[in-house]
Order: C-alpha cells, then sequence, then structure tokens
C-alpha cells in the first residue's frame, strides 16, 4: 500500500510556524526523529500533515497550490480574521465554487475552497480510517482456518 504522507512548506522559523498553526488555526504540532528537523502540523483528526521545513530550501514566498476544505466559507473566514489571518486573496466565487487564500507569517499561500458538507465528512472519514474505502484483504488466522474445517 501506498499513501501520501506530508508536503513540505519551506519555513524560516519551524517552531514559530508550528506555533502559528496550533495557536491561530487549532492544528496539532509533533516533532518527528532527534534534533527537531521533522516538525508536523495537520488540522484535528487529519492523516495528512505539513512538514515545517526550516533550513534545507531557500524560503520562496507564494502559492504553495496546498489546500483545504471547508463546508462554511464564511464562518471558517470569519474565525480565521478573527485570529488575524491574512488573506491576500478574500472570498470570491467563481462558476466552479467559492475559494479564498491565506497567508502564513512567512508569506506561503494556502488555498480555502468550500465543498458540500457530505464531501468534507466523506474526505475525513476516509483519511481517519487509512484514506482508502478499499480494505487489503487478510489472510485468514489459523484459528479462522481450523473453524472452517
Amino acid at each position: 500500500m501506498l499513501a501520501l504522507a506530508d508536503v513540505a512548506v519551506v519555513v524560516s522559523d519551524a517552531k514559530a510556524s508550528a506555533r502559528w498553526w496550533t495557536r491561530t488555526l487549532g492544528f496539532s504540532a509533533q516533532t518527528v526523529g532527534g534534533g527537531g528537523h521533522a516538525i508536523l502540523v495537520a488540522p484535528p483528526g487529519d492523516r495528512f500533515v505539513l512538514h515545517l521545513c526550516e533550513g534545507f530550501a531557500p524560503l520562496e514566498p507564494g502559492d504553495s497550490g496546498i489546500a483545504f476544505l471547508t463546508d462554511a466559507m464564511d464562518a471558517t473566514v470569519a474565525r480565521m480574521r478573527k485570529a488575524r489571518v491574512h488573506f491576500p486573496d478574500p472570498p470570491k466565487t467563481e462558476s466552479w465554487g467559492r475559494f479564498a487564500k491565506f497567508a502564513d507569517p512567512d508569506g506561503n499561500v494556502f488555498w480555502l475552497i468550500e465543498a458540500p458538507t457530505a464531501m468534507v465528512r466523506t474526505t475525513i472519514r476516509a483519511r481517519a480510517r487509512g484514506g482508502s474505502r478499499r480494505r487489503a484483504r487478510r489472510r485468514p488466522s489459523a484459528s479462522a482456518l481450523r473453524r472452517k474445517r
């Protein structure tokens, strides 16, 4: 099985960035490995994470191409603005739907896309159980094979 784990976001200070994501947006943060290099953040309960990568590539602020889903654009934007999140592109409506773009303190820009509640819930449930509706077929246990005989 293969699964997408994380996306690296280049930041100037990974620890400060992690504090911003946790305090401002309510994400959880984890440090993996020794030395504190791998600092990961994610929305509560999500298995897909952002790897806050400091010192391995030049900081290039701008559109990251990374998108977050919401089923309540206006409420989400209001909550984020209250937390002083900067929106270089406030909510807009296009023929395909609504979106906004917000920036982290390093100028990395992220998309916020409004999707139907059912789609957002399905996405969250799929990630919580491993990202796929298909379950790997398991080999029967020895006791299960004995019961079949």
